[in-house]
């Protein structure tokens, strides 16, 4: 059985930024007594090293948005960072808290997957891997997604990976490479715009590699072991329906090969921090981080106290 590479838990993620919440939250109380933009410094500061921490243990882009004060109101620092909502590990008896995150699965049982039990697509079997339908209140695409799988590929061909209409299609051209069309709506993409993203190079066969299928609203991406191998602009949200079905290796139109461990994650905006009244900034920002953790869009934030200085 192939070992998991170390890495953050989630369980260890969240720890890590309690710990730096709690930190922030006693620096901010000393600082607080003296100098308001040292307070701001500190919060923002806080909100970009859990950003950072974020996309280095899920390996997925995040961001920091920093939103100026109205009217007298505080300024606002949020942080979008990926939860994850479910995990089809395929173990025997593996159990589910939540009705609703229970799948029926097809295919076969395949003892030799990549963490432990994996699922075979069974040749001529008449229903998809996996078929869930999720609660649109747990799996909010509206402000972005990532879903990521582990997959062996045996053998090249025209594939349906997955889908969930009207959103979400991932496909395989004849020769193995990784074609997915994502349907958006927002003011930029027009509604229900068809978002096309393609590999250039086939997958690898007869060895396992873990694919994500991403998209944050800005835009699309397709990553194989942790590279990107496609993306496209999006601007726009998924375009969700209520009774959407999502299926794994649909029986009209499956590939060769095994799957573990499918995991859906959404992106979600954390609590927005305020900064001290007394503090100003002169624009939104935003500050992006990718899958590695580094910075891709930065700023040099200049807080402002009412009084004018710097």
């Amino acid at each position: 059985m192939m070992r998991r590479a170390d890495g953050f838990t989630l369980l260890e993620l969240l720890v890590v930024i309690g710990v730096l919440s709690v930190l922030t939250g006693l620096s901010i109380g000393f600082l607080g007594k003296s100098d308001p933009k040292m307070v701001a410094d500190a919060v923002l500061g806080g909100e970009l090293r859990a950003a950072r921490l974020s996309a280095r243990a899920e390996g997925v882009p995040t961001e920091v948005l920093v939103q100026p004060g109205a009217d007298g109101a505080a300024a606002m620092v949020q942080a979008r960072l990926l939860r994850p909502v479910v995990a089809f590990r395929f173990e025997p008896g593996q159990a589910f808290e939540d009705e609703s995150l229970q799948p029926a699965l097809g295919g076969e049982d395949a003892p030799d997957g990549r963490f432990g039990h994996g699922r075979r697509v069974a040749p001529g079997g008449k229903a998809a891997v996996v078929r869930w339908s999720p609660p649109s209140s747990l799996l909010d695409l509206r402000d972005g997604f990532v879903v990521r799988f582990d997959l062996l590929l045996e053998s090249a061909g025209p594939a349906t990976l997955l889908r969930l209409p009207p959103a979400i299609e991932l496909t395989l051209d004849a020769e193995g490479r990784l074609r997915a069309r994502l349907r958006v709506n927002g003011v930029g993409a027009g509604e229900g715009r068809l978002v096309p993203v393609a590999a250039a190079q086939p997958l690898p066969r007869g060895r396992w590699c873990t694919i994500d299928l991403g998209c944050d609203s800005r835009r699309c991406w397709l990553a194989v072991d942790g590279r990107e191998v496609g993306d496209t602009i999006a601007d726009g949200a998924p375009a969700q329906e209520a009774d959407g079905v999502f299926e794994f290796a649909p029986a009209d139109a499956a590939f060769a090969g095994i799957v573990d461990e499918l995991r859906w994650f959404v992106y979600q905006f954390a609590a927005p921090q305020p900064l001290p009244v007394e503090c100003e900034v002169g624009k939104p920002l935003r500050f992006g981080f990718d899958s590695r953790g580094e910075a891709t869009e930065w700023h040099e934030a200049v807080f402002t106290t009412a009084g004018g200085g710097a």
